[in-house]
């Protein structure tokens, strides 16, 4: 037997079984429609009605990830609370205010729209217990004070008279000082004094308290206890609403109705307040915004791709009919696939949603090259029931030798740890065996129907590529050349040869924001929020079990540098026990307990006594050597040199209302104190609700967020960020910290699933080319040792990473195929060409262009595999079925070009998308199916132009050499 023979024989198992399925169809071509069509209404029907979608992106995690479990034990006890921030900006801070108010009005009156509504802080119960944030000996040193002030609290209020309160004051600095006591708190008090008085008469409205606080009462609990409390930032120029949205976890919309009745209740605020400013932003934002222009954006894409594959097909087969036909023939794999998807996965999410698109692009291409065949043979002059016979039996080994390899790169996915990239492998790898299936079973008898009565001569003829086989078929050596240094001069551009070594020009760039659309509100807003406010979207959470824990945790994430600050309710609880300080706040209010109301009425100071009073003052001042002597000499000098220009009716007039507002701070001090001094223990319920709702949880847990110094939506201030916080507390988690990992992991997933779909193309590529004899003598031992390899590893405890036995078994696979059927191992090495060569010139492309790979577009890769594979198989069929003298085929160059252009268009089409992420898409695809189109039709052809020459030549001197003998055998014989 001839080699020619021997590799027909070596398909005709697959050529036979192939054959088979379309005589079966053939047979009864409208029955057989009925039963296929029938089955695609029933897996149609039985997915409307079961398959499910799963729109969080946590869905595609895999649960029993380390870091997804830790961000479930946190879900579990606060829910997923991504807010949504309202924004309003307004130079006036009391309009700010109002718009908050209104506007929070609205929403609180919509519970079944938006849960947990905060722009306000309201005082609560806390400010009658402010004394009990107090440390015990704070508390005692306060009650020494207060005794100081026991004349005045059993009603001698007349030592509070200006010129007597100077006097008193000069007097005890003079005495304290001689005696060689320390003068430090008196000379504060006469700071205070001085600058208030200096103050207030140079502007009656700017009175500030010339008393030393008694006690250090916690700011926050003074403040916020006379008012309510509203986000605002510092300079008062930014207020915010934070609130959930309810979702309905049915639908796939996600939050898309609340951000839709916000937007109107936003309408209806910015008619009452036109000139503030209101926008919107938060992550239930950003994602809406990402997929209301991704819908948009693939709305017009589709209708472009639309149009341009159905022009692409009209051009390359000349007219409607088979065009239409592989249409059909795909719309019932379509259904298929979703049933399958249905019965194997049952639930679609955010990213395998995607898997319709990705079979449309793929699928199709299998028709092409099935029609494109079989015009061939009809315009040979072949019937239509052996034509289809046949083209079942030449492209159809081809067929699904690219079907598998294609799936397979599609399967391998599902073995990597990123459930939603795994989840899409099992969709698509199964979704491309049923469009093959498809293509055996339904195609042929459409055409048998559509074509029965339709002579060959009046069948489409198709595209040949006359000039393209020329070129190659004349100059296979210079063609060779020239394509393979362009391959390795584009290729190169995708490295950058710098002074400190060789770097990647294409980087992968984790940043979510950059795949949203340019200038987009709600990404422009968090950037003004992180500017103005200092305020984060992205935080860490730690949970704790105690507020004790709380107030440790936040004091030790507060000193790492990579923290802006820290928010928790733990602070909120007074730091010590009740009955340690019980006592002593009752002590206090006993104390207070006879305080009038306002202060008693006293005799106007006399202006000439004041006076002397302030120079005596201020002459003792001149004595001390202390910087605050010196500050309130500075203090007074100013107050006296005003005083002194007032007329001496002003004069009087000033003191009477200085000395009234000063008796009034004391007293308003004293108020303050008996105000804080309820001595029932903190409970939870003195909190504010707008706060313990959202950081302490039904089960106890006490929640701790922690915010960012840097912008964290990059990787590399993100990566410093989740390094730092696990330092302190290593179960932290939070949106950043899933960010971090789960874009790891796609990145991961990515890179594994293409060594793993690298060793399974590889072994269904040398299935379908080695000879029979030597298939098993190749996969076996390659087999026995990585299983060997695994379990002495295992039994000695060593961890090596999956891909890496997947690549050494890569290696000797083809090691030992080359060495027992070196021509077979290359043709099947020769198959990988177009995708390895042009993913190296879709690389160097995308350095050119400064084009990075992303979340979005990572999903080219194993797409580029696939359809690169597929264009390398149908070269090597038709090379194997020429062998000498190869010049490729008018129906496989059609084939692949309009395979390649209806892909490059349908992918393509998504380059007029304004969410970047798409457009990175389909300028990615475009180059990637361009580069393995340039790759299959010009490198691989002049290759095996060549091969095949040598081949031939060999065979001939081969001959030449065996006629002489067979000359002499006959003379003999």
């Amino acid at each position: 037997m001839f080699k020619d023979e021997q590799h027909e024989s070596r398909g005709a198992l697959v050529s036979d079984a192939i054959r088979s399925l379309t005589r079966m169809t053939l047979r009864r071509p409208k029955t057989s429609l009925f039963v296929l069509l029938l089955l695609a209404g029933v897996a149609a029907v039985y997915s409307v009605g079961w398959m499910r979608f799963k729109t969080d992106r946590s869905d595609l995690i895999d649960p029993d990830a380390v870091f997804q479990q830790r961000w479930q034990n946190y879900t579990e006890s606060f829910g997923e609370s991504n807010e949504i921030v309202v924004a309003v900006e307004s130079a006036d801070p009391e309009e700010i205010k109002a718009v908050l108010e209104d506007l929070g009005a609205r929403m609180s009156r919509e519970p079944e729209i938006f849960a947990n509504i905060l722009y306000r802080i309201e005082p609560g119960k806390l400010r009658s217990k402010g004394l009990q944030y107090l440390s015990p000996g704070q508390l005692e040193s306060g009650l020494h004070r207060v005794e100081e002030y026991q004349p005045i609290l059993r009603g001698r209020w007349d030592l509070l008279q200006f010129d007597a309160l100077l006097r008193r004051l000069r007097i005890q600095i003079e005495s304290r000082f001689d005696r060689g006591q320390d003068i430090e708190p008196l000379l504060a008090h006469t700071e205070l004094l001085s600058r208030s008085m200096a103050h207030y008469v140079r502007d009656p409205s700017d009175f500030r308290n010339p008393w030393p606080d008694v006690v250090p009462i916690d700011p926050r609990m003074r403040d916020s206890g006379q008012q309510v409390v509203y986000l605002m930032n510092d300079s008062g120029t930014m207020g915010f609403l934070k609130a959930v949205p309810v979702q309905n976890e049915k639908s796939f919309n996600g939050a898309t109705d609340a951000i839709a009745r916000l937007n109107l209740l936003l309408g209806e605020v910015r008619s009452n307040h036109p000139t503030v400013r209101l926008s919107t932003t938060g992550i239930p934002i950003l994602e809406n915004d990402e997929m209301r222009d991704s819908q948009a954006d693939m709305w017009v894409a589709s209708l472009i791709s639309v149009i341009g594959v159905g022009v692409i097909l009209f051009v390359g087969f000349r007219g409607f009919r088979h065009p239409l036909l592989a249409m059909l023939m795909l719309a019932v794999a379509m259904a298929w696939a979703f049933g399958y998807t249905t019965l194997t996965i049952g639930h679609l999410n955010i990213l395998s949603v995607s898997f319709a698109a990705i079979l449309i692009g793929l699928g199709i291409d299998f028709s092409i090259h099935y029609l494109a065949r079989y015009l061939e043979l009809r315009h040979e002059n072949e019937m239509l029931r052996p034509a289809l016979l046949a083209t079942s039996g030449s492209v159809g080994t081809g067929i699904v030798t690219a079907a598998l390899t294609t799936a397979l790169a599609f399967f391998c996915a599902s073995f990597t740890p990123f459930l939603g990239v795994a989840e899409l492998g099992i969709i698509a790898g199964g979704g491309i065996l049923l469009c093959a299936l498809a293509t055996f079973l339904v195609l042929p008898a459409l055409v048998s129907l559509s074509d029965q009565s339709v002579e060959p001569k009046k069948l489409p003829t198709l595209f040949e590529g006359r000039l393209l086989r020329a070129a190659v078929g004349r100059q296979p050596w210079l063609v060779l050349l020239l394509s393979v240094g362009g391959l390795i001069g584009v290729g190169l551009m995708a490295l950058d040869f710098g002074p400190e070594g060789i770097d990647s020009r294409v980087r992968y760039d984790s940043n979510l924001l950059n795949l949203q659309a340019e200038g987009l509100e709600s990404v422009e807003l968090q950037k003004r929020i992180f500017n103005d406010a200092q305020h984060s979207l992205l935080y860490a959470v730690s949970l704790a079990d105690s507020p004790q824990e709380a107030r440790a945790l936040r004091r030790k994430f507060e000193a790492l540098p990579t923290v802006h600050h820290v928010e928790e309710m733990g602070s909120r609880i007074p730091g010590f026990r009740s009955d340690e300080t019980k006592l002593l706040v009752q002590a206090f209010r006993a104390q207070l307990a006879r305080l009038p109301e306002r202060p008693p009425v006293m005799p106007a100071p006399s202006p000439t006594t004041s006076g002397q009073e302030i120079e005596r003052l201020y002459a003792l001042l001149k004595t001390l050597p202390q910087s605050s002597a010196f500050e309130s000499r500075k203090a007074l000098d100013s107050f006296l040199d005003d005083f002194d220009r007032l007329t001496g009716r002003n004069q009087q007039s000033f003191l009477n209302a200085y000395q009234y507002r000063m008796q009034a701070a004391l007293l308003g001090q004293f108020q303050a104190l008996y105000a804080a001094s309820n001595p029932e223990p903190v409970t939870m319920a003195d909190l504010p609700a707008e706060l313990t709702s959202r950081f302490v949880s039904n089960q106890g847990k006490w929640l701790v967020q922690i915010y960012p110094r840097e912008q964290i939506w990059d990787v590399e201030p993100l990566g410093r960020f989740v390094e730092e916080v696990r330092s302190i507390d290593p179960e932290v988690t939070g949106t950043p910290l899933q960010n971090y990992e789960a874009s790891r992991q796609i990145r991961d997933s990515y890179q594994q699933a293409a060594i793993y779909a690298l060793l399974a193309i590889t072994l269904v590529l040398l299935l379908d080319m080695l000879e029979p004899r030597y298939k098993l003598a190749v996969l076996l031992p390659t087999a026995i040792a990585v299983i060997l390899i695994g379990v002495v590893l295992k039994h000695r405890k060593i961890d090596v990473e999956p891909m890496w036995l997947a690549l050494t078994a890569l290696v000797m696979t083809v090691t030992i195929a080359a060495l027992l059927d070196f021509r077979n191992c290359r043709d099947a090495i020769l198959a990988m060409l177009p995708p390895l060569g042009g993913m190296l010139l879709m690389f160097g492309f995308m350095g050119l262009l400064g084009v990075d790979l992303n979340p979005a577009n990572l999903i080219v890769l194993p797409l580029i595999l696939g359809i690169g594979v597929d264009d390398g198989v149908h070269v090597i069929h038709d090379y194997r079925q020429q062998r000498q003298g190869y010049r490729t085929s008018s129906s496989t160059i059609n084939a692949i070009v309009l395979t390649s252009l209806t892909s490059m268009v349908g992918f393509g089409s998504m380059m007029v998308a304004s969410h970047r992420g798409l457009h990175s898409v389909g300028l990615v695809l475009v180059i990637g199916v361009g580069s393995c189109l340039l790759v299959s039709l010009v490198t691989l052809p002049a290759l095996l132009t060549i091969i095949g020459r040598s081949e031939s030549s060999a065979s001939d001197e081969e001959q030449t050499e065996r006629q002489p003998s067979q000359r002499k055998f006959s003379k003999a014989a």
